[in-house]
């Protein structure tokens, strides 16, 4: 009995081991047929080749060229080949920290998001974003300054057919920090306001405009009323100068600035010269007028005068007398009207030119007209030109901002924004155009 089982334990022991053998063998990768290769990823590392390819400095004006970027914003890489790339080729972009050592982390492999390339398949432009994780950054990384420690870049464009490498570049990016970048555009606009803020402190002396706040100090006129324009002009200085520095601070770079922007600036500098014309010209219009109404009164009176002595020596005949008593009394009349409307000329240009020196700005003269009457006095109401003019401005400037903070770029504003802003401002001017003051 036992002679018979210890045969089957034996066959039963070798089909184990056999099947064992077979599964580990079935484990291992099948070996490469001869002459076979694995197609370039990021982690096959070649040698540099005269006739490769290389990383131009030259973007799209969207993207503007940039050095540096933060984790997850676009960068945008030119690659120059002096061989064709394939128009099918797969494109890969790895990025990996930069060490000093020879002791290198591992490659990230990140997708394009848009590929350009070249009718002659020499010039390919790569746009993707920058990895949210690039891992741990090693304790030699390489930094451009303090704030910016250096990745490396590689681009790579894989013949599909071929199954290698049609181009090839590199090239080392700052990484830069958004929370850094925005601190200092803070600390850029809050210089700003400190010198603007020293500068009204030391030289304004309206005894109404040292009452209201700091900012409103900035944006007051010299009647002592807050100024839409001069706050229009403040208000895109600052967005415009907090923008490009954000934008450079994480770039890297001396970016541009988009024309929409700078047509959003000469909008709001036409507007500011325009209103500071039409307060000189108000002025200079009003004393005007109170000197010609000054010089009818003396001519009134010179005409009334010589009535009165032609009256107080009568002609014998009653007819002719009558006539001169009448003549006496029309110009008399008419000399005193003259007096009248000299006294509220000269009252109204006084005014004008020498507001009252209690004057107080407040937020509401944002939106709040003054005008003043042919007797000098002051009346106030809503300007719904001034409100449509605010209520755009501030859009704008809101839409900027958060585009600029998401984005990392400066945004071109577009050429239906550009005019809704034109309008509002022109219907502004127009309307302090039409009133009397």
């Amino acid at each position: 009995m036992s002679g018979h089982v210890r045969p089957k334990l034996l066959a039963v022991i070798c089909l184990l081991a056999a099947a064992v053998i077979a599964f580990r063998a079935g484990a291992q990768p099948a070996p490469s047929p001869a002459g076979a290769e694995t197609a370039p990823s990021c982690k096959t590392l070649s040698k540099a080749s005269a006739g490769g390819a290389s990383v131009v400095q030259a973007a799209d004006e969207s993207l503007q060229h940039k050095s540096w970027q933060a984790k997850g914003g676009e960068i945008q890489f030119t690659i120059r080949s002096f061989a064709v790339i394939p128009a099918d080729a797969s494109v890969v972009v790895c990025f990996r920290w930069k060490s000093k050592s020879e002791s290198k982390t591992e490659f990230i492999e990140k997708l394009p998001s848009r590929l350009e390339l070249s009718s002659d398949g020499k010039l390919l432009k790569v746009t993707t974003a920058v990895p949210g994780d690039l891992g741990p950054q090693p304790s030699d990384v390489a930094t451009a300054l303090p704030l910016v420690p250096l990745a490396e870049v590689r681009i790579l464009a894989i013949d599909n057919k071929k199954k290698e490498l049609a181009a090839e570049a590199s090239t080392a990016i700052g990484i830069t920090y958004p929370l850094a970048a925005l601190l200092f555009a803070i600390a850029t606009v809050g210089l700003g306001f400190a010198v603007l803020y020293i500068a009204v402190a030391r030289r304004l002396t309206h005894p109404g405009i040292l009452q209201a706040n700091w900012l409103l100090r900035i944006i007051s006129t010299p009647s002592g009323f807050a100024s839409l324009s001069q706050f229009q002009i403040v208000l895109w200085t600052f967005v415009v100068a907090a923008s490009a520095v954000y934008v450079m601070s994480l770039s890297g770079e001396l970016i541009q600035i988009t024309d929409g922007m700078l047509v959003l600036l000469g909008i709001a500098g036409l507007a500011g010269i325009g209103a500071k014309a039409h307060s000189e010209a108000q002025g200079a219009t009003a004393e005007a007028t109170a000197a010609k109404a000054a010089a009818d009164k003396a001519a009134a009176d010179i005409d009334a005068a010589q009535k009165a002595a032609e009256a107080a020596a009568p002609p014998s005949d009653p007819v002719a007398a009558a006539r001169v008593a009448a003549e006496n009394n029309v110009a008399a009349a008419q000399a005193t009207a003259q007096g009248t409307i000299a006294v509220a000329t000269k009252a109204r240009a006084v005014a004008l030119k020498n507001p009252p020196a209690d004057q107080i700005p407040r937020w509401s003269d944002l939106i709040v007209n003054e005008s003043v009457k042919d007797d000098g006095t002051r009346t106030r109401e809503i300007d719904v030109a001034r409100f449509q003019m605010l209520l755009f401005t501030l859009i704008a400037a809101g839409f900027v901002l958060m585009s600029v903070i998401t984005t990392y770029v400066i945004p071109e504003i577009s050429a239906g924004f550009q005019t809704l802003l034109g309008i509002s401002n022109g219907v502004y001017m127009g309307s302090k155009i039409v009133q009397r003051s």
